[in-house]
């Protein structure tokens, strides 16, 4: 039994894992903005009501489709500081990057690079754009009990630093669900933006005011460094899926695992002749995942080799066997959010932003209302590995989203916030649009497993939300430890959109989250 009704439009749908969100996108698309306005709307809205997850001071990664037109990739995540070199943490007697404080604060800011690219395809003007963003984070909006746990968590590690417990704490403590939740400072933040225009984050006023908010803080961020940020534009990743083209975000994101292991499913159908089982999906995963481990980084320093993409090494993948760990990965900690909007056109937004773990790195440039991510801490301080910190280069990232087509006909767009476990979830839902494309909340509110490990670790367990799944890959699968928990945002909060051959458009949004997915309705 489905957890919450699919939303069906003949015009369009926002789906995304914030109410106000949804609903702002669904309205933009009212007004007669396309997908691309109700994108940045909707990502803005996301910095303000999940700012825990994503903000202003975070990375992004989209693909945009235009019918006619193609997709393309924005890769909107930041590079290394220059002044981030591995002698400067050395020198401190640092041998691992740590994961909360300003140490942790490496990375220049993406998100708003990313909405530069946006609003090119856009039809309004920013200031309506962002004024539902604004009015949220100025007039209040009502605290969910995710975002009040995520306050009350993320409190033992970041409470110390005293202009996050300003901004997050009310009378000494974390808002209680349902409580009317006003950020000032953001609110100036967005407006300045607004009246100064996007780019002014890098190079303008709000550049500006950044640097002097961070006085003081050892964070390491310059004006420059601001300044020579830019947003990737290119192409996405793409292999042909069982008479589908599936589109994945390129390195330094993950999306490449996606693709090598639904090769390797289609590999495996070819010689086998039939659609491999769950643990046979799991075990090509585990050997993607192997691959991935080693081979994907930013491609201006470790290019990904070119067989990395293609059939043949994807079969290679078939028979091969992958040691677990005694103790290897354990709870992913990345917190993330995804959003996926289309219309009757086939026109769509598949779009993923975050802050990496709960509220980044903790520090705020004082007035500003918006945190720092931590991403630069999956960085390491290990010369020899191919992701080891460097200035101005990219970290492996976790981060990717997806689109699928058919004949040159847009199919879906799906994703999902889950750290390192992205392309498992990514893996799930491909499999099952197949057969269930009209019908995404089914799959959403499907039962899923998990191995959770990062690219600095082995495979020690699986996780997932069915005893019965749990007794098939225990009898299956040796050598990693299985359990069973009930829904769980340790198994991501996922969202989907497709378009039917009607020209209706159906979304679902993952009950494991706070979101909805929001028809827009005709005039």
């Amino acid at each position: 039994m489905r957890t919450r009704p699919n939303s069906f439009s003949n015009r369009g749908v926002v789906t995304s894992s914030s109410q106000y969100a949804s609903a702002v996108g669904a309205r933009i698309l009212e007004k007669r903005g396309n997908v691309f306005d109700a994108a940045l709307a909707t990502s803005a809205v996301l910095a303000v009501t999940q700012n825990n997850l994503c903000g202003l001071g975070g990375d992004m990664f989209a693909l945009l489709r235009t019918e006619g037109e193609g997709i393309v990739n924005i890769n909107g995540s930041g590079r290394a500081f220059s002044k981030a070199s591995i002698d400067v943490f050395k020198e401190k007697g640092m041998s691992s990057l740590p994961s909360r404080g300003p140490d942790s604060a490496l990375t220049v800011p993406g998100l708003v690079s990313g909405w530069m690219e946006i609003y090119k395809k856009c039809t309004l003007n920013l200031s309506e754009l962002l004024l539902p963003a604004f009015n949220l984070a100025s007039e209040g909006f009502a605290v969910t009990h995710n975002y009040s746990e995520s306050i009350e968590i993320s409190a033992k590690y970041l409470a110390q630093y005293q202009e996050w417990r300003n901004t997050f704490y009310i009378g000494g403590r974390a808002p209680s669900p349902g409580t009317l939740f006003k950020q000032k400072a953001l609110a100036k933040t967005l407006k300045l933006i607004m009246d100064d225009g996007l780019d002014s984050f890098y190079t303008g006023y709000v550049a500006d005011m950044i640097v002097k908010g961070l006085e003081g803080s050892g964070v390491l961020l310059s004006q420059e460094d601001l300044k020579n940020h830019k947003a990737t534009v290119g192409e996405p990743l793409s292999t042909d899926f069982f008479g589908h083209k599936l589109y994945e975000t390129a390195p330094n994101s993950q999306g490449a695992t996606v693709i090598l292991w639904a090769n390797a499913i289609e590999e495996f159908y070819n010689e086998s002749g039939r659609m491999p089982n769950d643990c046979e999906i799991i075990k090509l995963g585990l050997a993607s995942y192997e691959e991935r481990d080693r081979r994907i980084a930013d491609p201006q320093y470790h290019k990904l080799p070119d067989y990395f993409l293609s059939k043949d090494f994807a079969r290679t993948l078939i028979q091969k066997e992958v040691s677990p760990a005694a103790n290897g990965g354990g709870k992913d900690i990345g917190d993330t959010t995804y959003f996926a909007i289309s219309d009757n056109e086939g026109n769509s937004v598949s779009m993923i932003q975050s802050n990496y773990m709960g509220f980044g790195s903790g520090i705020m440039p004082i007035g500003m209302g918006f945190v720092l991510q931590n991403r630069g801490s999956y960085f390491t301080l290990d010369e020899k590995h191919h992701n080891s910190l460097e200035p101005n280069k990219r970290t492996f990232h976790t981060l990717c989203a997806a689109m699928l087509e058919k004949d040159g006909r847009f199919e879906a767009s799906f994703g999902s916030m889950g750290g390192d476990i992205q392309p498992q979830i990514h893996i799930q839902i491909l499999t099952k649009l197949l057969e269930k494309l009209s019908d995404p909340q089914s799959i959403l509110d499907s039962p899923r497993w998990a191995f959770p490990y990062t690219i600095y670790e082995k495979p020690s367990k699986i996780i997932c939300e069915s005893q019965d799944l749990e007794k098939l890959i225990s009898h299956e699968i040796r050598g990693l430890q299985c359990s069973s928990q009930s829904l769980s945002s340790e198994f991501g909060h996922a969202q989907i959109v497709a378009l039917l051959e009607e020209g209706v458009i159906v979304g679902g949004a993952d009950p494991r989250g706070d979101g909805i997915a929001e028809p827009a309705l005709p005039n």
